[in-house]
């Protein structure tokens, strides 16, 4: 009896824990079917694993520090300023323990980013961006967030130096 009610209330503390967190409510409650997203979860496993993989060690200790990063984006102009705009009414609306510590309102692009701290070394961070090219980027990340590691994290991102290290590896490996 003990076991089955242990693993009841891990079910119903894990399915809470989803429950409040950002993406998982804007996908929920606001991504239509007709309207659709792209989402992506990297989860702390997968975190450990690039951090191995990478020679750098700034971007080792980012990955190791966080929990997880989940991204949704769309490039359907239309539905990335319908987005954009559920996205930041459900953020000020439902989460009023995030607290608001970058906005940028550009002639074309506009960005929000959100910071929740959990504890001394844990925060929440939600950034909604809509940029240049009217292209919606929502991005959450937990764990210990260093604002300047996660600046050289996202450049990585989008330089691709995370996914050539990774292929590096693993040639090395099959050679």
């Amino acid at each position: 009896m003990k076991r089955s009610f242990l693993i009841v209330l891990s079910l119903f503390l894990t399915t809470s824990i989803f429950a409040n967190d950002f993406i998982t409510k804007f996908l929920k409650e606001c991504v239509e079917t007709d309207r659709p997203v792209s989402n992506v979860n990297i989860g702390n496993a997968m975190l450990n694993k690039m951090a191995s993989n990478t020679s750098d060690e700034e971007l080792k200790t980012t990955f190791r520090e966080l929990n997880s990063i989940r991204i949704i984006t769309t490039e359907n102009k239309d539905d990335s300023k319908y987005y954009f705009d559920k996205a930041n009414e459900m953020a000020f609306s439902e989460f009023t323990d995030y607290k608001e510590v970058v906005s940028v309102n550009e002639r074309r692009s506009k960005i929000n980013i959100l910071l929740k701290k959990i504890d001394e070394k844990t925060q929440d961070l939600i950034l909604i961006a809509l940029d240049d090219d009217s292209k919606l980027t929502i991005i959450t990340v937990s764990g210990n967030i260093d604002f300047n590691s996660i600046s050289k994290l996202s450049s990585s991102l989008r330089e691709g130096e995370i996914e050539e290290s990774v292929s590096e590896k693993e040639a090395e490996k099959n050679n």
